[in-house]
């Protein structure tokens, strides 16, 4: 590894063990609808074997829930607070999100709630990643250094996202299939999920907007994914974790997509 490279780890190397979890903040951006999918209601609503995708995502969450902040567009606060306070009690807190301008906007807004040295941050439709992997990225933002970031990632054929690194491993540019960016066939997708120092997160959010900076060129979103490569400073300030599991980055926007969900989700509980 070069001196000036940042860590890629693959998730085996990762010794089992739990996260502090007293150190820990959840925000999970789910101000998406379910109109794709033919649902009618706040799409972390939208079922899934039965259950809802938050009841999976807070599932796969438990051993970092130490507060668990849901961002939120106005009109599904209503459908989605009672089931989830239900689930988290005094640890939760509804954020809203007045207009849907983008991921960096949603994230940003919860930041008074966030009173915690470490933040996670994943998308509310990532109903397929997995405790143990939630678990194990944790413990590498832990116990590598002091990393401003850890970013869970896997190699993959016709990628959404793909995080491109310069020569020493660095993330220089993060590419979106829906900015009309990515030409490579095979690229590093993320699986929604992200892991920051929490001062580094706002910070570094706040500077971006004010600069006007981590806009997508045609979507105009403020994107907390464009913001990835400024976390890079130094030697070690971000972390790779490179996950096994291919399906672990499949959201649920689609009913196809969903479908596929639900048969990881059937194989797991097998």
């Amino acid at each position: 590894m070069m001196p000036d490279s940042s860590p890629i780890l693959a998730m085996d190397d990762i010794p089992d063990g739990k996260p502090n979890f007293a150190q820990w903040t959840v925000v999970i951006p789910a101000a998406g609808t379910g109109s794709r999918l033919g649902f009618d209601r706040a799409k972390i609503l939208y079922p899934l074997l039965g259950r809802p995708i938050l009841d999976w995502l807070l599932d796969a969450l438990e051993d970092v829930a130490h507060c668990v902040i849901l961002v939120l567009a106005p009109h599904a606060r209503s459908q989605v607070e009672p089931h989830f306070l239900e689930r988290v009690g005094d640890r939760g807190r509804i954020v809203i999100q007045p207009n849907p301008i983008g991921m960096g906007d949603a994230v940003l807004r919860a930041e008074t709630w966030v009173q915690t040295p470490h933040c996670l941050v994943v998308w509310g439709d990532q109903a397929a990643l997995q405790r143990q992997t939630i678990c194990r990225c944790a413990l590498a933002h832990e116990q590598t250094g002091k990393p401003r970031l850890t970013v869970a990632t896997i190699l993959k054929k016709n990628p959404y996202i793909h995080l491109q690194r310069n020569p020493h491993g660095k993330i220089i540019r993060v590419l979106q299939a829906r900015e009309g960016e990515i030409e490579e066939t095979v690229g590093e997708n993320d699986c929604g999920l992200f892991l920051f120092n929490s001062e580094a997160l706002f910070s570094t959010l706040k500077s971006c907007q004010n600069q006007g900076l981590a806009y997508g060129s045609h979507t105009r979103e403020f994107n907390l994914l464009q913001t990835l490569p400024l976390f890079e400073q130094k030697p070690g300030d971000v972390v790779t974790v490179r996950i096994n599991d291919a399906r672990e980055t499949m959201g649920v926007n689609t009913p196809e997509e969903a479908r596929i969900v639900e048969q990881t989700l059937e194989s797991i509980l097998r």
